[in-house]
């Protein structure tokens, strides 16, 4: 199954979500362990990577830390990059900003990806706290619970059994991201 660039009109079902950023040590390990300890239902194949991880690396302390205080306990604290055996034709690939996605699906045109912010029905995308203080890091935790808990509707549509998810309205979101992200070229 091809990406959402394909018309966006098809019928999709998921069953394993994927959350990517640039190196998986920060943005995706935050959405990966807030979805695991907000999602309630069926068991689910949910895992975090990063789109180019030369070497394995620890999580950042301030994500973990950020974690931590909100009682949520990491299921894996080492970077990880993306591979074609993540990926099958049940995998939804969830990135935290769209040049993430973008260079996502560049590497990956087949696979489905949106961000965070098109599934939550928001525009605007996580900020990375990268070299941040403590209160980025935690500003960027209140973003991706909240996006995440406005995604869990739209993500039980996908996973439900007797009716695939239409992604139209997702599609129709992307195209207006990207229409605003031309508008800055030159």
């Amino acid at each position: 199954e091809r990406g959402a660039r394909d018309g966006g009109r098809k019928r999709m079902r998921f069953a394993r979500f994927v959350f990517v950023c640039g190196d998986n040590t920060c943005l995706s390990m935050i959405a990966e362990n807030v979805f695991i300890a907000r999602y309630e239902g069926e068991p689910l194949y949910v895992a975090s990577r990063g789109i180019v991880v030369l070497f394995e690396e620890p999580c950042n302390p301030k994500a973990e830390a950020v974690l931590a205080k909100h009682g949520i306990e990491m299921v894996r604290n080492t970077s990880m990059e993306i591979r074609n055996g993540d990926i099958t034709d049940s995998t939804l690939v969830i990135a935290l900003e769209e040049r993430d996605r973008k260079r996502f699906n560049t590497r990956f045109p087949y696979a489905t990806a949106y961000t965070l912010a098109a599934l939550a029905g928001e525009v605007q995308d996580v900020t990375d706290p990268y070299g941040g203080t403590e209160a980025d890091y935690e500003r960027c935790f209140e973003d991706v619970d909240r996006m995440i808990t406005e995604a869990i509707p739209t993500i039980r549509q996908m996973l439900a059994s007797n009716d695939a998810f239409d992604s139209s309205q997702l599609f129709e979101q992307e195209i207006m991201e990207d229409r605003k992200d031309d508008s800055f070229r030159m």
